[in-house]
């Protein structure tokens, strides 16, 4: 019976947030920004978030303060999803930390479950419309992604970048020693360093001893 129960009350929530995610006008806007916080693992001061917004896993999504989502945003959190302060996202973006895994050529690849890497995205970054920011990847603080890029590897702070693949393109402020690329999955020292300062700042339950390194 419980198993049941708990099945049942996670329905009525998912279909709670779904219809409180799709309601128009600015009385959405209001509705979303007081009540949102009671699904997402955290939602900041300020938040305003246009109809539209998916969500999968919302217990695993931690959003700042002043952000704003355009229409139809999509955050698949299951492998945790991380967002800064002052953080907008433009029209139709994705940000996904979840994958299926295909390794095995000799099994279906819808049999072979999923890849989970958080994603983090810093303070004072815009995802323009469009952008698909994939999973394990890291924006730097003040990063800039164009519309339509497809982010598949870490963002240096400051940087613009366009494309599929995107690329950096140019910078709001170049830093010392900053490289054309950064390489996927943990990237260079600079994003290292990034992730670990954000992920410390962002969880409460990370260890008080570890160094604190600023971007």
């Amino acid at each position: 019976m419980k198993p049941l129960v708990w099945s049942l009350w996670n329905e009525i929530r998912a279909a709670t947030l779904a219809l409180l995610n799709w309601l128009p006008t600015e009385l959405g806007v209001i509705a979303r920004r007081r009540l949102l916080h009671h699904f997402l693992g955290r939602v900041g001061k300020n938040v305003r978030i246009l109809p539209g917004l998916r969500l999968t896993n919302p217990e695993k999504i931690r959003i700042g303060s002043n952000c704003s989502f355009n229409h139809n945003v999509f955050i698949a959190g299951g492998g945790e999803v991380t967002i800064g302060d002052w953080v907008g996202f433009g029209p139709d973006a994705k940000v996904w930390s979840v994958n299926h895994r295909f390794d095995d050529p000799d099994t279906p690849w819808q049999r072979q479950g999923w890849i989970r890497n958080p994603v983090m995205i810093a303070d004072d970054v815009w995802v323009g419309a469009n952008v698909f920011v994939m999973p394990g990847v890291t924006i730097g603080h003040g990063a800039i992604l164009s519309a339509g890029s497809v982010v598949n590897k870490s963002i240096p702070p400051f940087a613009i970048v366009a494309g599929n693949p995107a690329r950096v393109v140019g910078w709001r402020r170049r830093q010392t020693g900053a490289a054309e690329e950064v390489p996927s999955g943990r990237g260079s020292a600079t994003v290292t360093e990034l992730t670990e300062d954000f992920r410390r700042s962002r969880n409460p339950l990370s260890q008080a001893g570890s160094p604190q390194v600023r971007a």
